[in-house]
Order: C-alpha cells, then sequence, then structure tokens
C-alpha cells in the first residue's frame, strides 16, 4: 500500500492513498518554510522536459522541489555512509512492519518513493578529490571504493539491494582545496548524483593536515572559487556544508558568500571548527534559524539530533528546510519514524540483520571497516555488558562472508531475549524526560549514544566517550536489563539543556604542560606528569623524570587511577593485534590452500578457463568451486 503525492507550487497538495483511491488534501510538506521569499515555479524546466529539450539546470527551490523537497537528511559521514548504511537509512524497517510507502511525483517527471521512518535524501561519505582523481579504478589500491563507477548501483534508481527507490536523490560530498581538481573529479559523477556538495565543516587534523573542510573558513576567496566553479561548470547544482563562527554577523556574511558563490542548498551545522571530540557542546539552533532568515537558497540545519522529537523540533525552532542527523543516524537509522510509529527504536538486531541483508544483496563491496564501525555503533547497549562480543566483532572478515556477524547477532538476540520477554510485545518507548531532555530504553532497542561531559582530556578513543543516561529499574522492583548507564572515569552525564554551560577540568599542575588534569588523580596531573611527579619523590631529578615519562617511559609509577587506566588501554590494544595477526594468518592460509588446489587441478584434470590469479581469488573469498 503506498501513497502518490505531486508536487506542486500551491499550498495543498492531493495525497491518493492506493489502498482505497480516496483523495484528501492535506498541507504539503514540501515546501519548506520560505520566511516570505518567492519562490520561482519551474514550470520552464517542465516544459522543456515535455518537449524533450536538455531541461535548464535548476536551483535553489526549484531544485529543491525537483527532488521532492526532502526534509529528512542523512549526514556525508566518512566511510560510514556508503551505499549499504544509505539503503538501510531510506528505508530502516521490513515493509511487514514500516507500513504504506508514499511516491513523489515532481514537475519534472521525476518519481521518488518514500519508506516510513527513511530518509528523504543522502549524502555519500566526503571523497577526498585527488585521492578519488588518482584512484586506478575497480581493484586499484583506492579501486573506485570511494564512490563505485563500476556497477550501477550508487546513484543508481530502481531497485538497489532489495530497496524500492534506489539511491536517489543523492548528493556527493567531496574535500578539496584546488578548484580544477575538485572539477575534475567532479565531473566523474555528476551523472550519477543529484548535486555535488562541498565540504567545509569537517573539523578534525587530518583535515587541518590536508587543508580542507573547515580549515578553509578564512579562505573567503578560495572558498567562492571552489563553489563558483563547480556552479559554472556542473550540469547538476552545486551545495555546501559548513560550521558557524563563533560570531553571527560573521556566519551570516559567511552564508551569504556562498549563496552568492552559486551553492543552491546550504547546510549549516551549529557548532564552531572548535567544538569537536570532548569539547563538543550543543549546536545553536537559534544561529542556525538567523542564518536561514539571511538567505534565499533552502537550508538544511545540522546538530543535537537524538530522537525524532528533536528532528521535529529543530524544524520549528530554525524554520529550516531540512533536517541533517549523522549520529543519531548511525546510532538509530530510524530515527525519522514518527514517536507514535508501533515500532519507533526497533531492536537493534533487527536494523543490524536488515544492514547485511542489504550488504550481501549489492554486487557494490562494502568495506569490512564500514560494516564493523556500524555493528559496533547498532550493538553498544549490548557490547557494553561483554567486552568479548566487541572482540569477537572484531575478528570477523569479510573474505569469510557474513556469517560470523550473524552468529553474533543471533548470540545477541539470545542474550535480550529476556529483556523483550519482560517488556512485552505492547512494548512502547516512553516519554523524553523533560528534566534531562533523554529517554531511558531498553537494552534490545535502538537508541542514541550521548556523549558524556568529560572532566579529563585523557579519556581516550571513541568507544570510550559515549554513554547513556542512567536506566530504571522494573515496575516489580526488579532488576530489568536497560542499556547500562556508564561509569566511565572522568565524565559526567549532565543534562541536554546544561551541556553547554559545563565547567571543564582545571589544567594540568605542571605549568608547561597543556593537557588536563586527570580527575581522579590525586596530584591533578595528567599521565606524563603523574609519572614524573612520583619519580622525582623516588629519587630521579626533576629532568631526569620529565625526560623519561616524555618518551612513555615509567610505566606503573603514575597512581592507582592512571595506571588501571592505561592498562586497559593496553589489553584492548593487545587484543586489537593479536586479532589483525590472526585475521592475516587466515587469509595467508586460504591463500595457500587455493594455489594447492589450483596445482591439483591441473594435474588430475583440465584447468578452467579462469586464469590462476583470479582462481585464487575467488577460493580465497569462498566462492569458488572445483569442476
Amino acid at each position: 500500500m503506498s501513497s502518490t503525492i505531486a508536487a506542486s507550487s500551491s499550498t495543498n497538495t492531493i495525497i491518493t492513498n492506493s489502498h482505497n483511491n480516496v483523495p484528501s488534501t492535506t498541507n504539503t510538506f514540501m515546501e519548506g518554510d520560505t520566511n516570505g521569499v518567492e519562490k520561482p515555479e519551474g514550470s520552464n524546466a517542465a516544459a522543456a522536459n515535455m518537449n524533450g529539450e536538455k531541461p535548464k539546470k535548476l536551483g535553489g527551490y526549484d531544485f529543491y522541489r525537483s527532488i521532492g523537497s526532502p526534509r529528512y537528511v542523512v549526514a556525508p559521514m566518512v566511510d560510514q555512509s556508503e551505499l549499504a548504511w544509505r539503503l538501510l537509512s531510506r528505508s530502516p524497517l521490513p515493509p511487514s512492519l514500516a507500513g504504506p510507502s508514499s511516491t513523489i511525483a515532481t514537475l519534472q517527471g521525476k518519481t521518488y518513493i518514500r519508506h516510513p521512518g527513511g530518509a528523504d535524501i543522502c549524502y555519500t561519505p566526503m571523497i577526498h578529490a585527488k585521492v578519488f582523481m588518482d584512484a586506478k579504478g575497480e581493484g586499484g589500491r583506492n579501486g573506485d571504493g570511494q564512490f563505485n563507477l563500476t556497477f550501477d548501483e550508487e546513484g543508481g534508481e530502481g531497485m538497489v539491494g532489495g530497496v524500492e527507490c534506489g539511491d536517489r536523490p543523492l548528493i556527493v560530498q567531496f574535500c578539496a582545496n584546488d578548484p580544477d581538481i575538485l572539477l575534475a573529479a567532479a565531473k566523474k559523477i555528476e551523472h550519477r548524483c543529484d548535486a555535488v556538495d562541498i565540504n567545509f565543516g569537517c573539523p578534525q587534523g587530518i583535515a587541518k593536515r590536508g587543508h580542507y573542510g573547515s580549515f578553509l573558513q578564512d579562505e573567503w576567496d578560495l572558498i567562492h572559487k571552489l563553489i563558483s566553479t563547480l556552479h559554472q561548470n556542473l550540469s547538476v547544482p552545486v551545495t555546501a556544508k559548513f560550521r558557524i563562527f563563533p560570531d553571527l554577523a560573521k556566519t551570516i556574511a559567511y552564508a551569504q558568500m556562498m549563496e552568492a558563490a552559486g551553492a543552491q542548498i546550504l547546510t549549516c551545522h551549529g557548532r564552531t571548527r572548535e567544538m569537536k571530540g570532548q569539547l563538543t557542546g550543543l549546536a545553536d539552533w537559534e544561529m542556525i534559524r538567523e542564518v536561514k532568515k539571511a538567505v534565499k537558497v533552502p537550508v538544511f540545519a545540522n546538530g543535537n539530533l537524538l530522537y525524532r522529537e528533536d528532528v521535529d523540533r529543530c524544524l520549528e525552532v530554525t524554520g529550516c528546510d531540512g533536517v541533517m542527523t549523522a549520529e543519531g543516524n548511525l546510532s538509530n537509522p530510524a530515527i525519522f519514524l514518527p514517536a507514535d510509529h508501533p515500532h519507533s527504536h526497533p531492536p537493534l538486531t533487527l536494523l543490524a540483520s536488515r544492514y547485511l541483508d542489504i550488504v550481501e544483496s549489492l554486487k557494490t563491496a562494502t568495506a569490512g571497516s564500514a560494516i564493523k564501525a556500524h555493528l559496533f555503533r547498532l550493538l553498544k547497549p549490548v557490547l557494553d555488558t561483554d567486552e568479548e562480543l566487541r572482540i569477537k566483532i572484531a575478528a570477523c572478515t569479510w573474505s569469510d562472508g557474513l556469517g560470523g556477524f550473524r552468529d553474533i547477532i543471533r548470540d545477541i538476540e539470545g542474550r535480550v531475549e529476556a529483556a523483550r520477554k519482560e517488556a512485552g510485545p505492547e512494548w512502547r518507548p516512553p516519554p523524553i524526560d523533560p528534566t534531562t531532555g533523554y529517554r531511558a530504553l531498553p537494552i534490545f532497542a535502538a537508541q542514541p549514544q550521548i556523549r558524556p561531559i568529560p572532566v579529563s582530556t585523557e579519556i581516550g578513543g571513541h568507544e570510550d566517550m559515549v554513554t547513556r543516561p542512567a536506566s530504571p529499574t522494573s515496575a516489580s522492583g526488579l532488576s530489568n536489563p536497560i542499556a547500562p548507564a556508564s561509569s566511565i572515569p572522568g565524565t559526567i552525564l549532565a543534562s541536554r539543556q546544561a551541556r553547554h554551560s559545563m565547567i571543564h577540568a582545571p589544567p594540568c599542575i605542571h605549568e608547561d604542560c597543556l593537557a588536563v588534569a586527570a580527575s581522579r588523580c590525586p596530584t591533578r596531573a595528567c599521565i606524563v606528569h603523574c609519572r614524573a611527579i612520583r619519580a622525582v619523590e623516588s629519587g630521579l631529578t626533576e629532568v631526569e623524570a620529565e625526560a623519561e615519562a616524555q618518551k612513555g617511559g615509567l610505566v606503573g609509577m603514575g597512581c592507582e587511577a592512571h595506571e588501571e587506566k592505561m592498562k586497559a588501554r593496553k589489553d584492548r590494544m593487545d587484543r586489537k593485534r593479536k586479532n589483525k595477526q590472526e585475521a592475516r594468518e587466515r587469509a595467508k592460509s586460504k591463500k595457500v590452500e587455493g594455489r594447492a588446489v589450483v596445482r591439483t587441478s591441473g594435474r588430475d584434470s583440465p584447468r578452467s578457463d579462469m586464469d590462476e590469479e583470479t582462481f585464487v581469488a575467488a577460493v580465497a573469498g569462498g566462492t569458488a568451486t572445483m569442476a
């Protein structure tokens, strides 16, 4: 059962339910909030289509409507918004659970299928323009793995990966600092997407070293050139994603400059370049709202989305045309399901299994690192209860197929069965706690990962920087297997409203050290100076102790809290190294076995038509059989 929605320039839309064919009138959700800005109708493009002429490149709201006026947007995420994940995000639930889909018809004659809880539009992972241009094609070092040009699945229409709607609408994102290289890369994929986006928001160290992302934000002439080069030379529109400045006037001028350069959609991430990792705070929706008011092109808001209620509230507060989510989507790809949908916050094992089904159905390879990262994220509530489960996922190899991953999911289903029975078949997510802004969810349900407020910069690693709110007990008073609250040393969990005003820990006691003091260290020092101070107490000179500590020595001489943490970190790294070594040995063993089979085949029976190298690769991948 599906609905058909015709895109129109009027304020109303006719929705026809195909089940009963009874039309009803409702306010359209596709127009967005114009804030009084007049929008062109796009009739010229429609007329060109009808006459068989090449349609004129659309811009602004004409372009926005031509792709179905998307409101729910999946962000570009490195190694995370790959094809399989985009398809899951577009259709997170099996049709039997999701309910009826809708078909969006545009004035340009395009139709898009929308699935309940699914994203309206997705971005690819950020693609490094120069690396993409240097790729050697399928099978090369980078292949065309950043965007597969060998098959017709990425940017494909129709049925892709078992999902009806394919990989459209799609925006491909690049990072670059050279307009010519950027244009050459964009030209390679313009026929496979609806627009090309330029990343001006990445705040990570790799972007600083590569001189792209948010580290271009002070070079407005270069940014203008990058945007205008694509705007003037591509057959599809160019869009831009950026972070705000602390100053509102500068942020508005920045957005207007991008609009003037030719950006047809702007995505405003309401955090500054410095707000990342341990210093991530609340995104500023008020500033996003002012950006929206100041420009005439569609604007997507980005930041602070943990639940569907946040999505709705963000649209209301900012007045933006769409809402983009990254971390919220990674933890719950069904985040766009309405809060009153019977399968809101679906079982995490259901989402994980559906993702693997999509991965398995595609010709386009999904990187093993992406599969593992998604499972770590989706299944984290359960993985937190048993570190060995995480180690098992890390040890799985794509060359062995997906059987190992599926075995782990079945194991997890068994572990959460008691919780699901206790919750009962009529379980529905509880309301968000108005005091904290969080929702306590059972361990089996898909749920956001909530970044705690750090009081120590020594909490290392992505996995160590996420937790959830405290869990309630059942009505009977018995312990309910709700996703456990974290007790990560050096962090506290504050309400969402208070996060931006938290005072961080003081710096290390050593006057020349830029690190922050660890919360449980009695000397209020970082790990290096904690060890150095105790080494001096044991008889070393300050110079000797400092030199030894700085090069990683004096292990075991720090306070108990520091040494426990460092030992746990070392144990994790040792396990990772062991898993990688075992995976390499298994792959080597398969390769040797494959060669042995080929040699035996050569003596005892005629060789097949495939060459030895291909045959060995097939055997190693478990896909070849002997005649």
